[in-house]
């Protein structure tokens, strides 16, 4: 059911119950009101009489009153009901009088004039006739606005739900217009956000999953051929090469699971205990923990550090530089260098490497392709927890074969 139409229903509803206390006050109004002109009229006609009276000191005729009572005195005027019949269709008329008594010549006379009253049914099928009248009226024209206005009114949520329904999932976020109503600016205002938001769960979920078929397709095929040899050759002793090939392979797919699963974490937000950390004890620790991986390939690091502390989870911060700093010294050359510059702004690391032949920033994706094949999936890591914590990420390559990774923290 249209909300127009229920709007209808429940204004109909609310309409009975106002129709029949309409209909009771304006009966007893009209009623009142009757009572009130014709006493009116009854006493502007005593004060004639008794004027009258005063001037020519006769009685009325008898045509002027309806009765005259010699020797009956009121005080004061009395208004009093009847009802008398009406031959013409043998029906009670309800008539209102009035007893006043005059002095005539010594003695008190009292004269009775009289007036008709409206019927109760009179009233009641007159008044009636007024509230059908009025509430045809009024649910005439409530029609023609409601539906004027809906149409006006309600057009920029129609807009918004056109944009709705033709939304894909794979497809650009919607434009939602903006109106002159504060009630559908912020609804637009919501569902943008909202469609950003399912709009990147399903992307990422997308890319999840086809990074997890691509990854774990490929070492299983080396674990299902180095197996299927060994099963082959059930007679001769397993080779050393084929079995540290097997091994290998469920190492890097233990790996892979596991970075699966922190980017899964880090993109629900699961990571939310932010605390005030210094970031240069952080970069140290680091440092000391590939110490000796630095030291195997004589990797030279100069470091400039100053202060800088970052409101943040501490284990997704010892996430995000341990892997910038295994990222400088796995991809780098033997002999080569490490330049770590920390400021309270921005964090700057700078390594020698292979050159890289096209874009550098799509080194930030899952599963970059780098000149040895697969780079991994580690700075991926790194762009989602600057993602969440509103970081901007860089990747610089340098004609020198410099690879240079620069996350900016937003501060001035």
């Amino acid at each position: 059911m249209k909300l127009i139409k229920r709007t209808y229903i429940f204004t109909a509803k609310w309409l009975l119950p106002v129709m029949i206390v309409g209909c009771i006050f304006c009966f007893y109004m009209i009623e009142y009101i009757s009572y009130e002109e014709t006493d009116e009229f009854l006493t502007y006609e005593m004060q004639r009489l008794v004027k009258y009276h005063n001037e020519f000191n006769e009685l009325p005729e008898f045509h002027q009153v309806t009765h005259i009572f010699p020797d009956i005195r009121f005080e004061n005027p009395v208004f009093k009901d009847t009802l008398i019949l009406e031959t013409g269709d043998n029906e009670m008329v309800p008539y209102r009088e009035l007893y006043f008594s005059i002095n005539h010549r010594g003695n008190y006379q009292t004269l009775v004039i009289r007036h008709l009253l409206l019927g109760r049914d009179d009233i009641a099928e007159g008044t009636f006739m007024i509230i059908i009248g009025l509430m045809l009226l009024v649910a005439f024209s409530l029609f023609i606005i409601v539906n004027y206005m809906a149409g006006k009114i309600w057009y920029p949520f129609y807009k918004t739900l056109d944009k709705l329904v033709k939304f894909k999932m794979n497809g650009p976020l919607p434009d939602f217009p903006t109106t002159s109503i504060d009630e559908f600016n912020s609804l637009n205002k919501i569902l943008s956000v909202l469609l950003k938001k399912v709009g990147d769960e399903y992307r990422y979920n997308k890319e999840f999953s086809e990074n997890t078929s691509h990854e774990l397709q490929t070492h299983l095929a080396v674990i299902r051929a180095c197996t299927e040899k060994l099963l082959n050759n059930p007679d001769k002793a397993p080779p050393i090469d084929e079995l540290q090939k097997i091994y290998v392979a469920s190492t890097k797919l233990s790996q892979v699971q596991k970075s699966f699963f922190l980017l899964s974490k880090i993109n629900n937000r699961e990571y939310n205990n932010p605390i005030e950390i210094d970031l240069r004890k952080t970069v140290v620790q680091a440092l000391d923990f590939f110490d000796e991986a630095i030291a195997i390939r004589a990797i030279k690091v100069e470091s400039r550090f100053e202060p800088c502390t970052l409101s943040m989870d501490p284990g997704l911060a010892e996430i995000l530089i341990n892997n910038l700093v295994k990222n400088a010294v796995k991809h780098n050359i033997d002999n080569g260098d490490i330049v770590i510059t920390l400021s309270p702004s921005a964090l700057i690391i700078e390594n020698s490497g292979l050159p890289f032949v096209g874009n550098a920033e799509t080194m930030l994706e899952r599963f970059a392709k780098g000149k040895n094949g697969n780079i991994g999936i580690g700075l991926a890591i790194v762009k989602q927890i600057c993602e969440l914590y509103g970081f901007r990420i860089s990747y610089i390559l340098s004609e020198q074969a410099k690879h240079q990774i620069r996350i900016s923290f937003g501060i001035n």
